[in-house]
């Protein structure tokens, strides 16, 4: 089965905010870190349910699942998700050092 993938928003400020501060100390190495950001959420079409469920799971109604992305001196990022029908909503993209979300956030 092919999702839907959807960017919240949320995800979307997110991602851009994430975008600049990285531009701010690398500008080429930013370009292909949104570009990289963009390709690994549309990978979420097929077979999200691989993504482990993410700490903040246990706090909300519905199970989040996460997606890491990057490493080393960039940093990891983890794209926050949830699956409802046929469609994954990007909820939030949150540096791994970010402390987890919590509800009304």
């Amino acid at each position: 089965m092919t999702y839907n993938v959807i960017i919240t928003p949320e995800a979307e400020t997110d991602l851009r905010t994430a975008y600049r501060y990285i531009r701010s100390r690398a500008p080429v190495a930013a370009s292909e870190w949104i570009r990289q950001a963009r390709q690994i959420a549309k990978s979420l079409a097929r077979h999200p349910e691989r993504c482990p469920l993410a700490p903040e799971s246990a706090s909300f109604d519905e199970p989040i699942r996460e997606l890491l992305f990057g490493s080393g001196n960039r940093g990891t990022y983890r794209f926050l998700f949830v699956l409802l029908d046929q469609s994954v909503y990007i909820l939030h993209v949150r540096h791994g050092s970010m402390l987890p979300l919590s509800p009304g956030e």
